[in-house]
């Protein structure tokens, strides 16, 4: 899987702390080509389907099987709710490191490690239960491509998005305000941060089918993340080719996906930075079946335009 890098750093941060992005850096762990990500928000039912495509699944570390650590989280993946949104990129969903984070939250240190009053730890409680109680992974087939890669694709059902989103912008404020007392974090930052904070900011938004995210940044900073020369190049312009924008302005970074009169939005970008080997094909077959064909595309807008009556009835 692609290593964390600088490119969403200071967000990736804060999901740490509440353990939505807390990705254990394995010697070598599972990769994929390329991901495709189709959602819907359905405003009547606040309910936002997103469906993924995980095409040119491989191990990373040897070409001849998969190591031990891939094995471990295939399995993960196979049992338990786990879903990748373009690697670590932006972040990885982990059911059950996200109960452990709430778990953390109730100790007695956690004041003190994490450096937030109580009423900063209680909201973040509040937001990491309700994403807890409203977000469902299914795991759907395996499958080859034409070309004979080993593909995947699972399905994520986010329920009360306004009130999940209520919830964590002001996790996120108090984020800010606790990283600005960081004797790492540099004089300008810390002023920014506390800047942001105070604005009352909604960092993460959702009209109609548009997601929105702004998160403070020093313009250095945002070069070096997300400029010509960033490593993530490639993921960036292939975000922007699928309608997604990056903008900077008034110290802020501007991340949108989708439009609001859409009713699909669907994003295609390269993930690995290796090329396929069929490495994980015997391991996946010892545990699951491989279906040859699927059409995924068909399957993503099915699922994402499912209505109440068949939101229990799932593809499989």
């Amino acid at each position: 899987m692609v290593r964390t890098d600088d490119a969403f750093l200071m967000a990736k941060r804060f999901f740490s702390l509440c353990s939505v992005a807390c990705l254990a850096l394995l010697t070598g762990c599972l990769d994929f080509e390329q991901q495709t990500l189709a959602y819907r928000y359905d405003a009547k039912m606040d309910t936002l389907r997103v469906f993924q495509s995980y095409q040119g699944i491989f191990g990373e570390e040897t070409n001849d099987g998969l190591s031990t650590n891939e094995i471990e989280q295939l399995d993960s993946v196979l049992s338990g709710q786990r879903t990748f949104f373009f690697a670590n990129w932006i972040f990885e969903y982990n059911r059950d490191q996200l109960r452990e984070a709430v778990d953390k939250l109730k100790q007695a240190d956690a004041q003190q490690e994490l450096k937030m009053e109580p009423a900063a730890l209680a909201r973040a409680e509040t937001f990491l239960k309700l994403v807890l109680d409203n977000v469902r992974v299914e795991n759907g087939p395996f499958y080859l491509d034409p070309q004979g890669k080993l593909c995947g694709v699972q399905r994520v059902t986010i329920k009360q998005c306004t009130k999940i989103l209520a919830a964590a912008n002001p996790v996120m404020r108090d984020y800010l305000k606790a990283e600005a007392t960081n004797d790492n974090t540099s004089v300008e930052n810390r002023a920014l941060y506390l800047k942001s904070a105070e604005r009352q900011r909604e960092y993460i938004q959702i009209e109609g089918n548009q997601l929105r995210l702004q998160w403070p940044f020093v313009r250095q900073d945002y070069e070096k993340s997300f400029g010509p020369n960033a490593d993530d190049a490639k993921q960036i312009e292939a975000f922007r080719r699928c309608g997604g924008k990056l903008s900077y302005a008034n110290d802020e970074m501007t991340l949108i996906a989708g439009e609001p009169t859409h009713e699909i939005t669907t994003l295609t970008l390269p993930v690995s930075k290796k090329p396929y080997v069929p490495n994980a094909l015997e391991a996946v077959r010892k545990r699951t079946s491989i279906q040859r064909p699927f059409d995924a595309d068909a399957a993503a807008k099915k699922f994402v335009t499912l209505g109440s009556d068949d939101d229990k009835k799932p593809e499989h």
